[in-house]
């Protein structure tokens, strides 16, 4: 039996509906160097995926030299303006004041340590978690483990008594790799992933009750 003595959670499309706002991010950011973001439809290809390597694309689509940097920075400036257009997805707020008292919540986010801080501020949510690490906080984004392996460690418990909550494949295969149990809430943006390699798949995060913690803490390690 594996005792369970943390709950990390991915932000974008696990905590919080942000796929749109992101989407419109990059739409203005890029409508100002002649760029355009594929429909919204199509953008379901880029869940999961970092701002540097989409950043990476769309400068490579740019009929002149564009720096993926600055194109990350337009992107991120437009989107903290859209912070108040960002809902929390159905039952985040009762399941982080559930499991609040006992257990240490932390967040394992691509995106900048900034957005993620804004975000949680808005909602008031700021005091539910013992550590917010951002995508700009490691030197690889998921799917690569390196931001659970640096959450695990602030939180000094093992691997494999954490449990991640993510809403792709690229986040499952991080916490996964990271040796992490790892609980997948897709949504309809990120329902044709693979999620085979999670321990647990649910609707919202509402689901994640008693029994949940018990098919978890069963699982073989």
């Amino acid at each position: 039996m594996t005792t369970i003595k943390a709950l990390i959670f991915d932000m974008d499309g696990t905590l919080v509906d942000s796929e749109k706002t992101h989407w419109q991010a990059w739409k203005e950011t890029l409508a100002l160097h002649g760029l355009k973001v594929p429909d919204y439809g199509e953008f379901k290809k880029y869940v999961g995926v970092s701002d540097e390597q989409m950043a990476q694309e769309f400068s490579a689509a740019a009929p002149g030299e564009l720096d993926p940097a600055q194109l990350v920075h337009g992107k991120c400036r437009t989107y903290l303006k859209l912070v108040p257009e960002i809902s929390l997805l159905p039952g985040v707020r009762k399941t982080l004041d559930r499991w609040r008292d006992c257990y240490p919540l932390a967040i394992a986010s691509s995106s900048p340590h900034g957005e993620l801080v804004a975000i949680l501020g808005y909602h008031g949510l700021g005091d539910r978690f013992d550590h917010v690490v951002g995508g700009d906080m490691v030197a690889r984004k998921k799917p690569d483990p390196e931001i659970y392996q640096m959450v695990v460690g602030l939180l000094g418990l093992p691997a494999c008594s954490c449990v991640a909550f993510e809403d792709s494949q690229s986040g499952v295969a991080a916490a996964k790799d990271a040796g992490l149990l790892a609980v997948a809430v897709p949504h309809a943006m990120s329902a044709d992933h693979d999620f085979s390699g999670a321990d647990l798949l649910l609707d919202t995060l509402s689901e994640f009750d008693e029994e949940a913690l018990r098919q978890l803490s069963g699982r073989p390690r």
